[in-house]
């Protein structure tokens, strides 16, 4: 596994995902994908670290990384959907989802949970 595939990654996904910013860095998501498709192991790596940002804690953090991971399926290439497409990954996400839509208060969750799980299933 290239570590350093990993940090380029890992670096693009910290910036592309701050908590801090409620604004979508749109430069960092196109690098973070961008480096997806570059990578040899990026289509096996990125959807790990998507899957761990998405289950944060901090709502602004998880739905930069749902932004991410929206971008990524639109961006790159087979072999990411494949990965994607491992029910792991998908489990991860549907559990993230549906607990915290409850009544759907996060106004950012309701649109996520129909997108994945229609683009998916």
């Amino acid at each position: 596994e290239s570590m350093a595939g990993t940090g380029e990654l890992e670096r693009w996904l910290n910036k592309a995902t701050d908590p801090s910013t409620s604004e979508e860095n749109w430069e960092c998501i196109q690098r973070f994908c961008d480096q997806v498709n570059a990578d040899t192991e990026g289509p096996s790596l990125a959807p790990r670290l998507l899957a761990h940002k998405i289950q944060s804690p901090q709502e602004m953090e998880a739905l930069h990384a749902l932004t991410v991971l929206e971008t990524c399926v639109n961006n790159c290439g087979e072999r990411f959907h494949n990965e994607i497409a491992k029910f792991r990954f998908l489990n991860e996400l549907i559990k993230v989802l549906s607990p915290k839509v409850g009544g759907c208060g996060h106004t950012g969750y309701c649109r996520w949970d129909s997108l994945f799980i229609s683009h998916w299933m």
